[in-house]
């Protein structure tokens, strides 16, 4: 049976459709390219991959710093922080590693690092 050079045509634009869907289905799972997006006062600071549909985000929004756990049905807050400006000694001595008998760092982000494997 011979294919007529219409239906090639079509075939071929099937194909050449069904592979654009696809390449933009995987971009958009894996999260390749996406740009952080800015609205005002809210954005991202950091996310951390803990699976394939399962992460925690560190979110600004406005005076607040929010840890987000984020599955694939949910959205879970973890933590809620007012957010102060430190000085540079106040960072410094925050992201030091508590001793024994000493206090646990004051900032959310000397915690949140304390928690972090420490190959990242």
């Amino acid at each position: 049976m011979e294919v007529t050079p219409l239906v090639s045509a079509f075939l071929s634009f099937l194909f050449v459709i069904g592979l654009l869907l696809l390449t933009l289905w995987f971009i958009r799972s894996k999260g390749i390219g996406v740009t952080p997006r800015t609205g005002g006062d809210l954005y991202v600071v950091q996310t951390l991959r803990m699976g394939a549909k399962h992460h925690l985000s560190v979110v600004k929004y406005g005076d607040r710093t929010l840890l987000l756990g984020i599955s694939g049905q949910q959205i879970s807050l973890l933590d809620n922080q007012v957010t102060a400006e430190m000085t540079t000694e106040d960072a410094n001595q925050d992201t030091l590693s508590p001793s024994a008998g000493s206090q646990a760092p004051a900032s959310f982000a000397a915690h949140l690092k304390n928690l972090l494997p420490k190959g990242q």
